[in-house]
């Protein structure tokens, strides 16, 4: 087969308008659509729940909501992740507005900040620099509304290092409730645009679930935007072999079989895969801490032969 080139075609890619968040080569990129999916007491919460601690200990969260109606059983869990009682929600049917909401407050509230920081450099350059009856009108009367003459703004953002809000949602053990039903997009929505609400924010999204495909489990539009997935041990050897088929996973089927074997004979462990991973070599983990590199992905790229 020979092709034979028409005209020179540039791609011109814009500039990204989605809020990214930069993370360790080893953490999983941010923001993220993850989901837990095991058998209930697997283990789901307490994994995610020290997940979401790591990332606010370094940083890549600074407020994480919670959606559960089974908070009071597994408060301890979720103390772990040191999360605050009014960001702890109920799955109504308003709660997916309200998180929503709350992002684009977020987003607001840094807006006002920057704004407010960079109309006090503004005013402190003309109280130095300009006679008093020189600077203008509308300059004086927004240094008067933010009260610049009478106090020095010192203000410090309420995040500590001064960049765009992190966050994140866990929506834990809603399955059957109004949150997750078909009659409602409301969820679907959210996930498919987690990156984007907030004009831009965004913001990261952990869903436990104890079936992940099945006719009751997550609607397919959300697993096909899935960007990690924690897969427990399940009893039903068909849901096993249907995650590696709809995800298309670059493996052997003895290969997946062995992975899963591995990853599910400890207590509360899991397969972890990562969708985003640039590397092959990087896709699969036993657990959190150990990557599983099978046979035929081990030549497919070139970190793995630099790390060798």
């Amino acid at each position: 087969m020979k092709l034979k080139p028409i005209n020179k075609f540039k791609t011109h890619l814009p500039k990204a308008s989605a809020f990214t968040i930069e993370t360790e080569p080893d953490f999983m990129k941010l923001h993220t659509l993850c989901i837990a999916s095991g058998k209930r007491g697997g283990g789901k919460s307490v994994a995610i729940a020290n997940l979401v601690k790591k990332a606010k200990d370094e940083k890549y969260f600074d407020k994480v909501y919670l959606i559960t109606p089974t908070y009071a059983s597994n408060k301890s869990i979720w103390e772990i992740a040191d999360i605050q009682e009014e960001d702890i929600y109920e799955p109504d049917i308003n709660v997916l507005n309200t998180i929503k909401k709350n992002v684009e407050g977020e987003k607001q509230e840094w807006e006002n900040f920057k704004m407010k920081k960079e109309l006090y450099k503004k005013y402190r350059k003309d109280i130095q620099n300009t006679p008093f009856n020189k600077i203008k009108s509308g300059d004086i009367l927004a240094y008067l509304e933010q009260g610049f003459f009478d106090f020095e703004f010192n203000e410090k953002w309420k995040y500590g290092e001064e960049r765009p809000p992190r966050l994140a949602v866990i929506i834990d053990d809603c399955m059957g409730t109004d949150l997750m039903t078909k009659r409602t997009a409301g969820l679907t929505n959210l996930c498919i645009r987690h990156r984007h609400i907030g004009d831009g924010l965004g913001i990261s999204i952990f869903m436990l679930v104890q079936s992940y495909c099945s006719r009751d489990g997550i609607a397919r539009p959300i697993r096909e935007n899935c960007t990690h997935l924690l897969l427990f041990k399940i009893n039903d050897e068909n849901q096993i072999k249907k995650v590696k088929e709809e995800c298309d996973l670059p493996v052997e089927d003895e290969e997946w079989e062995a992975m899963c074997k591995h990853s599910h004979s400890k207590p509360f462990n899991f397969l972890f895969i990562d969708f985003s991973a640039k590397c092959p070599t990087k896709q699969f983990r036993d657990g959190f801490d150990s990557y599983i590199v099978p046979d035929s992905l081990k030549d497919k790229c070139e970190c793995n032969k630099k790390e060798n």
